[in-house]
């Protein structure tokens, strides 16, 4: 990625679906009248990716990033994701710069949590997706339900102090790092087991250095990508592993 580029990511979006049971595909925009981009998903075919990411209102719109179906990891799953979003500085020729990542997931009894790594200019940076309902989500559900994407190398705007939820800089993990991220979902009151297929919110933020050009053009659409896979799976149930499949991995 190039950290000189401007980042011409929106920093707020949301999903907008249209009337079906399970959406293959729906837009992202800041609101109705604006829709920034367009989400196909094909959960079935396995030479097909899982997700894709295209401008415009429209799948017809240029393919800007790709999450492929997820596979086996040790006892794990990973996902392969891909960002070929134009270039800043010559988007008229056509060239892209293509980043790939992989995601792996990694749950247990006590957490759940998505790691990615990324050449970031000359370094590599390490970034987890955790899972949250505190601060960091509040303000878009009125029972909200989601994760935030933290940067692991960094120092969070607290100075690094971390601590407890109730005490601590917003913008900050426990542990002391930034948030540069935040995806949420509507948080449903009744048994999952219970819970009918069908269009589960989706609401996404940058935040931090995340929203700025410090960590590439590019960051937005990684972070974007790699959220909408873990939505995919935790709140739509829909993993890309298997048809009969209907329990979430990474």
């Amino acid at each position: 990625m190039d950290a000189n580029m401007s980042n011409q990511f929106p920093d707020y979006i949301k999903a907008f679906f249209p009337k079906s049971l399970i959406p293959l595909e729906f837009n992202l925009g800041e609101h109705a009248h604006d829709l920034r981009f367009t989400v196909t998903i094909d959960p079935v075919t396995t030479t097909k990716p899982l997700l894709i990411l295209h401008a415009g209102p429209t799948a017809k719109g240029q393919v800007l990033a790709v999450a492929k179906k997820p596979k086996r990891y040790h006892d794990d799953y990973k996902t392969v994701v891909q960002i070929v979003a134009p270039t800043v500085n010559t988007p008229a020729q056509g060239q892209h710069n293509t980043t790939a990542a992989v995601m792996i997931g990694r749950h247990n009894l006590a957490y759940r949590r998505y790691q990615f790594s990324v050449k970031l200019g000359s370094r590599i940076e390490m970034f987890e997706w955790r899972s949250t309902s505190g601060n960091e989500v509040r303000e878009m559900f009125n029972h909200p339900r989601g994760f935030k994407l933290i940067r692991m190398g960094s120092e969070g705007p607290g100075g690094g102090r971390g601590g407890q939820r109730a005490t601590r800089t917003v913008g900050e993990s426990s542990d002391g790092k930034e948030v540069v991220a935040v995806w949420a979902t509507e948080r449903s009151l009744i048994s999952k087991g219970l819970v009918p297929l069908g269009n589960k919110p989706f609401k996404f933020e940058l935040r931090g250095s995340g929203k700025t050009a410090e960590l590439g053009h590019q960051f937005a659409y990684l972070a974007v990508i790699t959220a909408l896979k873990i939505w995919l799976a935790e709140a739509q149930r829909i993993s890309g592993i298997g048809m009969m499949d209907s329990f979430t991995h990474g």
